[in-house]
Order: structure tokens, then C-alpha cells, then sequence
């Protein structure tokens, strides 16, 4: 019979061919029911669903061997290597069978054909189905800057079809094809997992099939697959219990363009009680016929073993076909690069300053470092490489911008191969010649300044211990809600009888009389030229920040400021969040002139402030 079939398909045109992967996935998947498709974390990948291949952190090897059903040989390898644009991966899975079958002799007479099988001697047939891999796998971090893309992963898989038929009578037995793999992990947490592959996504108009020497055509049909797989047990499980690790995993087969095929469910179970140890079981679906020309599922239990030792993982899969004994399988994987407990990485260099997450003031920064180990032989600080001295000391002088700055250090070995880098996170913040590096005020001072909220004066001064106007205050504030001195230029009056319409602070003025920011005095001046004093710096603060003015005062301020001050509830709010905590233990002098420095020191405990400081002291944006 299996005669006749190999004829006929040299023959005739075959509409589906038997893609090798379907079977041949590695001792891991195999145990579990071939539920991976959300699992997939390790070079298994490659052979189900390539987003996996994402996971990978240093190179995997891998290479299974089983007899399917006692008859057709399988045998599969891949390799995996990651670098610094996603993971690459090539795989190879072989499938052969070959069997002895004995010669016949066709005899014709009065229109019957007999068939005269050989007793002396015999032919030989042999089939191979044979596929090449080529994946790649990364994680969509960072991609639109949209917070979803920071737990997705994605892979492809091209696949290189290559089958022989050979055997007497058989003519045009070679095929070659190809198609596509792709698939998607989503991993929103530590403890669920989702994934989904489209397998041989290529309809056959674009190439997605078998062309044998024979001019015949096969389609290689499309699956669906999506999967969960649930961290049970775990140090990021649902529950942890000691060491021990369980994760229930489960997929389905859908054929969206065969109505005729059945959909297939995967059931997987892996259980590590130790770390040197996983345990598997799971139920696997296949396609069997009914008896009547129609299909079914039939539903294969399996189990597996994996044993860890110094990075190399020795799995066994058991695995039954259709619930007759014969046809049960054993599969047997050897791969190497994966740990439980990744060994310590290689450390090549050593980073003396600055350290991560610094805070300058200069436009130039100093990195030195030291080599650890002598197959690094190039250090390079963004591109620029450092000298490296006979004691394996390095140094290099690095500007840097007003802003967020990133300074990457790489160790190169002679080769010019990449050994280890590290980044270090440096903000640089404004500075001033008369804000001295010890002054009190200098981080607000440079931090606000980095902003664009304040500024100095031309000869690149602050001048913190000045005195401020009236005007200059209002100004200030002004400015920050964006409010400019071209943007009226029709006022015609102002409420107050010593600020004229001409006067360069007059919008500033009457913009802040307008929204109770400040008021004038009695006699209708404005005095734009006095100076601040605190009560008064402070009340202004107050109404810009739109603080609570109504809340309860339980007790006083500060012991110098009377219980019935005209201020005493802009003074309170102020302090209640947090504007004079430099005031902290001292009298409050109200009377005594605001300076530049304080105003800053104010102005940065505001909510806007705070809000566009968050941002700016955020080390994990910008850099």
C-alpha cells in the first residue's frame, strides 16, 4: 500500500504537503503537549513560535532525535545567538524513511493485469522532507514610545522547504518551497503570558507551497496558534513554595482556510522542584480519521524529563500516537546555554566615576575606568576611544550638553567583537559664576535654570543674594504662564496711578493684578520698583501656586508672625506645602527683603515646578 502511495504522489498533485515542524519541535515542547506557544523561552523557539527566540540572553545550541511512530526518522538542530539588534537564530529538522519493498513483473492477457510480486528480489524506496530555518526574535521596547509595546515580542521564521522521492518507476521526485512563520509574545506581567503564531502564513499566490521537478504543487496549510501559559507556582508565581517552580501552559491549532481540518488544543504541564530538574506532562491533538472519510481529534498523552548540569540540558520526551502501543515514540534533546541560575556574565571593565545617575554642573566630565581582563584590548566613551595605560587604567574627557546626557562605555576585544558595555546616566545642570558649589540654593538655583523657568544676567551671573522688585517678581511669574510683553501692546491704562501703559513691566503687572496674583496698596500705586519683602514674596507665591488658603490654622507659623497678620493664611499654606522649609527652625522675619535666591528656592515647592522637575530628574526618560 505505501508503495501505491509513493507512485501516486510522483504521479498526480498532492493539494497539502507535510511540513516537518509539525512533529519535530524539541524533547521540551514535545513532553508538555507541545503547548509553547506563550512559553517559548529558550531555543525551542526557533521550532514553534520565534518571538521567543526574544528571551534568549547568551547562545543556545539544541539537537533532538526520535522514530516516529518506529518509522520515520527524525532529527533537528538549531542555533541561537543574540545581539545587540534582536536575536538570530538557524535551525535545521530532517525527516527520512526507507524500506525495502519486493520487485514486480505486470503481465497482460485478454485485458487482465496481473501483478507477479518477486520472490528473489527487491527495490528500494526512500522519502526525506527536509526544512532550514532562518528566525529572529526581539522585544518592541521603547517602539512609539507607547507603554504596550514595552511587553511584546515579536519573531519570524523563513522557512526553506527541500523533499526527495526516489525508488524505480519514480521520476521528478525533488521539491523545494518555502514560507513564513510569524509570531507575538505579550507578557504583561510576571505570572500570565500570551502568545500567538501564524505558521505558514504565505498563501500559495505568494510562494507558500511545494514545487516538485514534476511541475505537481502542494499548499502547506496555515495554522493559528494562539496560547496562555500561567505561572502558578514561582518567586513570581500566583504562590511560592520554596524554590519550586509550576507553569500550566495551554494552545490551539486552528486551520482558518481548511473547514475540514479540526481545531487542535495543546494541554502542557511544567513542574521544577528543584533547579536542576523539570518534570513534564501534557495532551497533545492530532488529526485522525473516522473510518467514514471524515476527521477527528484524537487526543496523545505525553510526558518528559529535563536534567540541568553546567549549562547543558538533557530532555526526554514520551509520547503516544492514537492510543496504539506501537506507534508510542521516545525523543531524546541534548542543548546547551541554558541555566536555571545563569553563571556571573564576564566583567571586562570597572567604571571609577563619575557614577550612574550623577548630577554635574561643568560642560565636561572625566571617565575612568579599569580593565579586568586582558581580552580587552579598545575601550571606547561614545565612540571616542580612551587610552588605556600599562595599569589597565582609562581616562577620556567628555563634553556634555545642558540637558540629559548618555556616556557608553564599551570594552572591545582585538577583534574588534563586542565583550561589555555600560551606560552611565548624567544630567548637567545650569550653572552660575557667583553661585558657589556649596551655596544653599544652588541645586534649585541650576535646576530651574535647566528649565527655562529663571535665568541670569548676561555677564553670567545670578546675583542670588539680590533684592527683587516688585516688578521683577510679577515679571517672573508672568513669564512662566507664558505670558510676554509683545502679547498686548493696546493697553491703554492700568489700575494703578504709578505704572504707566508704556512701562516695560506693565503687562506683567496688570496680568497678575488681573488674576489676584498681587494687589496694589491703598493709594492705588503699585511701587514697581520696591523691594520685596518676605511676607509679601511669600504671599504672592501663595496666590500664583494657588494654594488652600482656607485651610484650618491650628497653630502659628512662626513664633515672630502674630496670630492676626493680614498674611498669616498665605504664610500658613505656604508653609503647609512645603515653600519654606529653608525657613525651617528660624524665625520668619516678614518685614526683612526677599531675595533672588529664595524666590527660587519657593518657586521650585510649587506643583508646576515639581511637575516639569519630575520629568527632568526621571533617569529612566531622555537618556
Amino acid at each position: 500500500m505505501f508503495l501505491c502511495f509513493l507512485k501516486a504522489l510522483s504521479l498526480a498533485a498532492t493539494t497539502v504537503a507535510n511540513d516537518p515542524t509539525r512533529i519535530s519541535v524539541g524533547a521540551r515542547p514535545l513532553g508538555m503537549g507541545k503547548a509553547y506557544v506563550a512559553l517559548a523561552d529558550d531555543i525551542n523557539s526557533v521550532f514553534i513560535n520565534p518571538a521567543g527566540l526574544s528571551k534568549i540572553d547568551n547562545w543556545q545550541a539544541t539537537s533532538m532525535q526520535g522514530k516516529f511512530i518506529s518509522e520515520v526518522n527524525y532529527l533537528d538542530f538549531a542555533g541561537a545567538y543574540p545581539t545587540y539588534f534582536g536575536n538570530f537564530c538557524i535551525g535545521y529538522v530532517g525527516s527520512n524513511i526507507s524500506f525495502n519493498s519486493p520487485a514486480v513483473t505486470l503481465e497482460s492477457s485478454g485485458g487482465v493485469v496481473r501483478i507477479i510480486p518477486s520472490t528473489t528480489e527487491g527495490v528500494s524506496y526512500n522519502y526525506n522532507n527536509n526544512v532550514t530555518l532562518l528566525s529572529y526574535g526581539t522585544d518592541l521596547k521603547g517602539l512609539l514610545n507607547q507603554p504596550f509595546f514595552d511587553h511584546l515580542s515579536f519573531g519570524a521564521t523563513v522557512k526553506l522547504f527541500s523533499q526527495q522521492l526516489s525508488g524505480p518507476g519514480i521520476s521528478g521526485g525533488s521539491g523545494t518551497g518555502y514560507d513564513l512563520d510569524v509570531g507575538l509574545i505579550y507578557q504583561p506581567n510576571s505570572i500570565l503570558k500570551a502568545g500567538l503564531v501564524v505558521q505558514n502564513a504565505l498563501p500559495a499566490s505568494m510562494g507558500g507551497k511545494i514545487v516538485w521537478d514534476s511541475g505537481s504543487e502542494e499548499d502547506l496549510p496555515a495554522v493559528i496558534k494562539p496560547g496562555l501559559s500561567l505561572k502558578i507556582l514561582g518567586p513570581q508565581g500566583l504562590r511560592q513554595i520554596g524554590k519550586q517552580t509550576l507553569t500550566l501552559n495551554l494552545d490551539g491549532d486552528l486551520y482558518w482556510n481548511r473547514p475540514n481540518l479540526p481545531s487542535l488544543l495543546h494541554l502542557g504541564l511544567e513542574w521544577s522542584p528543584t533547579e536542576s530538574i523539570d518534570i513534564r506532562a501534557g495532551i497533545d491533538q492530532d488529526i485522525i480519521g473516522t473510518g467514514g472519510g471524515g476527521l477527528s481529534s484524537s487526543n496523545n498523552l505525553t510526558a518528559g524529563i529535563g536534567l540541568y548540569l553546567n549549562g547543558y540540558r538533557f530532555d526526554y520526551a514520551y509520547h503516544q500516537y492514537f492510543g496504539i502501543s506501537d506507534n508510542d515514540t521516545h525523543y531524546f534533546s541534548l542543548s546547551y546555554g541554558l541555566w536555571k541560575t545563569p553563571p556571573p556574565a564576564k566583567v571586562y571593565l570597572k567604571l571609577l566615576e563619575p557614577t550612574d545617575e550623577a548630577v554635574v554642573y561643568s560642560a565636561n566630565q572625566i571617565i575612568s575606568g579599569q580593565v579586568l581582563d586582558d581580552d580587552a584590548k579598545k575601550i571606547t566613551v561614545n565612540g571616542q576611544t580612551a587610552e588605556i595605560s600599562t595599569t589597565k587604567l582609562f581616562s577620556i574627557a567628555m563634553p556634555l550638553e545642558l540637558k540629559k546626557n548618555s556616556l557608553v562605555v564599551i570594552a572591545y576585544n582585538q577583534q574588534g567583537k563586542e565583550l561589555e558595555r555600560k551606560t552611565v546616566r548624567i544630567l548637567r545642570l545650569a550653572t552660575f559664576e557667583d553661585v558657589a558649589s556649596n551655596y544653599w540654593a544652588k541645586k534649585p538655583i541650576g535646576e530651574l535654570a535647566s528649565l527655562g523657568i529663571i535665568s541670569g544676567y548676561p555677564d553670567g551671573t545670578f546675583r542670588p543674594e539680590n533684592k527683587i522688585t516688585r516688578a521683577e517678581l510679577v515679571t517672573l511669574l508672568a513669564k512662566i504662564e507664558d505670558i510676554s510683553a509683545e502679547a498686548d501692546n493696546s493697553i491703554k491704562t492700568t489700575p494703578f496711578r504709578d505704572v504707566k501703559p508704556n512701562y516695560w513691566a506693565a503687562p506683567y503687572i496688570l496680568y497678575s493684578s488681573e488674576n489676584k496674583v498681587v494687589t496694589g496698596y491703598p493709594d492705588q500705586t503699585f511701587r514697581p520698583g520696591y523691594n520685596v519683602n518676605r511676607v509679601e514674596g511669600v504671599t504672592i507665591l501663595a496666590r500664583f501656586a494657588q494654594l488652600d488658603l482656607k485651610q484650618p490654622i491650628r497653630e502659628l507659623s512662626f513664633p515672630d508672625l502674630p496670630g492676626r497678620h493680614w498674611a498669616l493664611r498665605e504664610v500658613n499654606a505656604a508653609k503647609s506645602a512645603g515653600l519654606l522649609k529653608y525657613l525651617e527652625d528660624q524665625d520668619f522675619k516678614p518685614a526683612q527683603n526677599l531675595t533672588r535666591a529664595e524666590v527660587v528656592e519657593m518657586l521650585a515647592k510649587t506643583e508646576f515646578s515639581k511637575k516639569k522637575l519630575a520629568d527632568l530628574l526621571d533617569w529612566n526618560k531622555g537618556y
